[in-house]
């Protein structure tokens, strides 16, 4: 066994290490399909380079014909985890038909005719099509951050080494012949050494990626109320209290505290899988009528809470109100249609308030509300009402169901 026998096995147990370290992550996490093709690109890769080691023992296989079909193979993995986490999709008939061409001309380069300088530069071309696919898929994405502005850079990196590498060959051996390319060549070194770093920068950044958008996620349930889907205690405080905090008298904001009338009779009667269901209903309810900018969350049991930026004590009170009437009206399976579940909305407005002052004023008015006989509207200041006749400004809040 001479040393050029152990260099040979650098790449391919590299390549094998991170397939299984991506594989691993994704068993664990099998809904991030992007994590499996990363994992499927590196093992491409790893028998692509394998060639080499295995020609020491058959002849038939060859350094170039390993790497020239493997590596577009293992770029197109990589290409399509990238699409899949950026965009959500991947162009599998485009990058299926770049990665087809470069095996093709591969094959007949091989085969017939040898020119390797001819086959690097076409199989370089397809790759590099499939690199700014890619690169496509991360600049549309809506949001992005360093790590990504990272990867978007090893992208464009390899997408200027892939032409410039034949090149560089080329001046420094001439136009090389397929069957007489050395594994010590420059043609074939530059290969293997630029793929080790590529793959270790991949590596680094996709690890980086998966640990982050992991990290957001696990953020995201600690702010979340697992019932509801909506925000919950803490996620509530934690971003309405921006809002309140840059309210202008100019600019008001307004605090409802919802809460469903009855509740622990809908229990009683019909099961706490039924009450689970009304609350995941109001839910919806309240996120599908109230504007892009309102900040809606359950604060425990059947009460909720809405920070709404920005609106007038006309505007916030003719929102409660339609609020309430749909969701007099809304229907919810197991419950019977004879038996409406009801809310009581508790409206506070201010400026220069804190949070809980706000939401204090809400909670009195609230309590007005449901003494007044509920299913009602109440305000800090003023008394509890229930208008059937108010209609909700298309301006303030998306249309009603």
């Amino acid at each position: 066994m001479d040393f050029s026998y152990m260099l040979s096995t650098i790449n391919p147990v590299t390549g094998f290490l991170l397939a299984l370290t991506f594989f691993l992550i994704w068993r664990n996490h099998p809904e991030r399909k992007y994590i499996l093709n990363w994992s499927l690109g590196f093992a491409a890769g790893s028998i692509g380079y394998a060639f080499e080691f295995f020609h020491f023992f058959i002849a038939n296989f060859r350094f170039a014909n390993g790497v020239n079909i493997f590596l577009p193979v293992s770029m197109l993995f990589t290409a399509r985890g990238l699409c899949l986490r950026y965009t959500g999709r991947a162009p599998d008939r485009a990058l299926l038909l770049a990665i087809t061409f470069c095996g093709m001309v591969a094959c007949w380069m091989s085969f017939g005719d040898h020119n390797a300088l001819i086959r690097g530069f076409v199989v370089s071309g397809g790759v590099a099509v499939v690199v700014v696919t890619a690169m496509t898929a991360i600049l549309r994405a809506t949001q992005r951050d360093r790590i990504d502005l990272s990867i978007l850079m090893v992208l464009l990196l390899l997408t200027i080494l892939l032409p410039v590498r034949p090149i560089v060959s080329f001046l420094i051996e001439g136009a090389p012949h397929i069957d007489a390319i050395e594994v010590t060549s420059f043609w074939a070194v530059s290969l293997k050494v630029g793929g080790l770093f590529v793959w270790i920068a991949f590596a680094l950044l996709f690890l980086l990626r998966i640990a982050s958008d992991l990290l957001s996620e696990l953020n995201a349930q600690s702010v979340t109320d697992s019932l509801s889907g909506i925000l919950n205690r803490r996620g509530f405080f934690d971003t309405a209290g921006s809002l309140v905090r840059d309210a202008t008298p100019g600019l008001p904001v307004s605090v409802f505290l919802i809460d469903i009338d009855h509740f622990k009779k809908v229990n009683d009667t019909y099961g706490h899988q039924v009450g689970d269901q009304v609350i995941r209903n109001v839910a919806k309810a309240l996120h599908a009528n109230a504007p892009e900018a309102a900040v809606i969350g359950r604060l425990g049991g059947e009460e909720f809470a809405i920070a709404l930026p920005n609106t007038d004590r006309g505007a916030a009170m003719a929102f409660a109100e339609a609020l309430r009437m749909n969701l007099e009206h809304q229907g919810h399976a197991g419950v019977a249609t004879d038996h409406p579940v009801t809310v009581s909305i508790g409206l506070a407005q201010g400026t220069g308030h804190t949070l809980d002052e706000l939401l204090y004023d809400a909670d009195m008015a609230l309590y007005k509300a449901k003494s007044g006989g509920r299913n009602m509207i109440a305000a800090n200041g003023g008394e509890a009402f229930r208008n059937q006749s108010t209609r909700l400004p298309g301006r303030l809040v998306r249309a009603l169901p």
